[in-house]
């Protein structure tokens, strides 16, 4: 049964750009579209004709002709937030309880982390045991995100997907996680395999929302839902950015900023004089 819910699943993800470009062919990389009777729907001919998908293909040519140094300097920033993001994210997976996240805190000593490291990259890559929703569902998502924050810098998809496999494989496999466990030989290669496909329809998907005003069947709101789940990985990276310069933020309707609160105390009545100590935060919301 599993293994047919897996052969399943990779025809679903294999069909996925297809899928996406059922009703409008694309020209990669240059994006340049081919001739409107390969485009079936009316919608799509209307799309077609109009001056959003004009903007969208030029807008989209320019990103990928930039210059190599131009390229390089974004890819940097880029890995600098996918790090900041792969240490929240493991912050976040290790104050859940150890049915979820499967990790052993009783060996995750802050003094023998090195070790550790050391010993699980030594000890792996081997076949792990998580369950076949994490593994051919999850970690092609993610291999996914990284796939879209390359391609929305203008690499190409082969570009794109060796980052998607650099990211997943040393950054976060063999790097973040091989301090709480062996790395895994399913997601070292499923991860940006399949993610790389999901990717690149995630990307036209991404396009097609994007010319058509950020909106889906004329929602704003679904519109930018849509934008943050398909590029999950940029729209946090975006935000990493604004808060490095200390700014508030918006994109694809999420919006951030900081907040400070310094000591204070005060006298209450039946209390007595009442202290709080100073906190930093991190404001989110999401606006629709």
């Amino acid at each position: 049964m599993q293994i047919k819910r897996i052969l399943a699943l990779l025809l679903v993800f294999f069909c996925l750009p297809v899928m996406a470009q059922s009703d409008k062919q694309f020209t990669l990389p240059t994006y340049q579209p081919v001739s409107p009777l390969n485009c079936y729907s009316l919608a799509c001919q209307y799309w077609l004709s109009s001056s959003a998908y004009d903007q969208s293909a030029t807008g989209n040519a320019n990103l990928e002709n930039r210059s190599s140094s131009e390229k390089y300097s974004s890819m940097v920033t880029e890995t600098r937030n996918m790090g900041i993001l792969s240490l929240g994210i493991m912050a976040l997976l290790y104050v859940m309880p150890e049915s979820v996240s499967k990790w052993d805190k009783d060996e995750m000593k802050f003094n023998t982390l090195g070790d550790k490291w050391l010993e699980n990259n030594r000890a792996g890559p081997v076949w792990d045991q998580d369950e076949w929703g994490i593994n051919y569902i999850g970690h092609p998502y993610f291999g996914a995100a990284y796939y879209m924050v390359a391609r929305n810098q203008g690499l190409t998809p082969l570009q794109s997907g060796a980052y998607s496999f650099l990211m997943s494989s040393f950054l976060w496999e063999m790097g973040i996680e091989a301090f709480a466990e062996i790395p895994s030989k399913q997601d070292i290669i499923i991860t940006p395999l399949i993610g790389s496909v999901i990717g690149e329809a995630f990307y036209i998907w991404e396009r097609r929302i994007e010319a058509n005003n950020s909106q889906v069947l004329g929602s704003s709101f679904l519109g930018k839902t849509a934008l943050v789940l398909l590029n999950p990985a940029g729209s946090t990276s975006a935000g990493i950015n604004r808060l490095l310069n200390n700014k508030p933020f918006e994109t694809s309707g999420l919006q951030s900023s900081w907040i400070i609160q310094p000591p204070r105390s005060a006298f209450i009545p039946g209390k007595g004089q009442v202290s709080e100590p100073g906190w930093l935060g991190l404001e989110v919301k999401y606006g629709f």
